[in-house]
């Protein structure tokens, strides 16, 4: 089965939430197809042309953080509910990564057990940076601990802030120069913390990086259409070993995920 690890799920009555919560991104989200009703109908339909079996999906960079406690756990639980709802309407074809309503620690752990004890999520995702802090210095990462016992998923994805550098945010980088060096600097912070070392059985996992581990991700919205069934039809034409291209579109997702072929 395809797996794609990389998606993004949408209502507007969440993406309210979190433009409460301080987020003044939220209408670049809204009515491009990743919301319920007639577009997950057409996600759907997007999906079997492309042979994709499941997205796993995150809320991710519009995550409930803030400093209004009560409001980032309202909205956290508003979302990890709406995929856990989605997942049992559509069973087998959604996953999601847990939101959590940092930098509030205590209500983040205690999310974090509903999400995946309660609602069965598939790991947590996180930003780089929590509100410009970076993630390993911020209190997500006291986080890291739960997650090693637990042996679960950390799914990494930029925060959309340019690296907070205006050589990239003054033009016109944010996501296609950003994303990926945000990606990096997290990536260094993590190995010179000795992160991975430290927490070995916590699996992370990089929305735009790779090697060996290599997996799917398109990025739904964003890859739409016919250039989405480019993404997933690519990895078979693009010269990979047929052996090689099994496992970036389904193995090694499976094998991160803990499912059986």
């Amino acid at each position: 089965m395809t797996v794609d690890v990389h998606a993004h799920f949408w209502t507007d009555g969440y993406l309210d939430k979190v433009a409460a919560l301080g987020k003044t991104d939220t209408a670049a989200q809204r009515g491009r197809g990743a919301g319920d009703g007639a577009e997950l109908d057409a996600r759907l339909a997007l999906m079997d042309r492309a042979g994709v079996g499941m997205q796993v999906l995150s809320a991710s960079p519009q995550l409930p953080h803030g400093p209004d406690q009560a409001a980032a756990i309202s909205a956290a639980r508003h979302v990890n509910d709406q995929y856990a709802d989605l997942a049992a309407r559509y069973p087998g074809r959604f996953a999601a990564f847990a939101s959590l309503p940092l930098p509030h620690l205590d209500a983040s752990l205690t999310e974090l057990g509903r999400a995946l004890d309660d609602l069965g999520m598939a790991g947590v995702a996180m930003t780089t940076t929590i509100l410009g802090q970076p993630l390993v210095d911020s209190p997500a990462a006291e986080l890291f601990a739960e997650l090693d016992g637990r042996g679960t998923v950390l799914y990494l994805h930029p925060a959309g802030n340019a690296a907070c550098t205006p050589l990239i945010a003054e033009h016109h980088g944010t996501w296609s120069v950003g994303a990926p060096v945000e990606d990096t600097i997290s990536v260094l912070h993590l190995i010179t913390h000795g992160i991975p070392s430290r927490y070995p059985r916590m699996k992370i996992l990089n929305s735009h990086l790779g090697a060996d581990r290599l997996v799917l991700g398109t990025d739904f919205p964003y890859q739409n259409g016919a250039a989405y069934e480019r993404a997933v039809s690519y990895v078979t034409t693009s010269g990979l070993a047929p052996g090689d291209a099994d496992r970036v579109l389904s193995v090694n997702a499976q094998a991160l995920l803990g499912q059986g072929r």
